[in-house]
């Protein structure tokens, strides 16, 4: 199996489970847009590495807080099509990132 079939067979299977987990309740609308906009820009467009390193910070430190709630807000109401909105979006979660300490 190649590189590109194996890309297109993890896209499939995160699409899926993600639909999944929104018909189910699992995910919020909100959520389920969110991961399915970043599995296109990550799996599909290959774009946006800053976005997948602030997520990566976050995750390697969310403690559930209020801090983190707000982060959490910040990512699902992030326009994917919008690159200034993007940028606006991340720069704030990295903001609020620091002042957690």
């Amino acid at each position: 199996m190649t590189f590109d079939e194996k890309n297109k067979r993890v896209y499939a299977e995160s699409v899926s489970l993600i639909a999944d987990m929104g018909f189910k309740d699992k995910l919020s609308i909100e959520e389920m847009n969110f991961l399915l906009n970043l599995l296109d820009v990550v799996i599909v467009k290959k774009e946006q590495p800053r976005l997948i390193q602030t997520l990566k910070n976050w995750m390697n430190t969310n403690e559930g807080s209020e801090i983190d709630e707000i982060i959490k807000a910040t990512f699902l109401a992030a326009d994917f099509n919008d690159q200034e909105s993007l940028e606006q979006c991340l720069q704030l979660v990295t903001e609020l990132l620091e002042s957690r300490g």
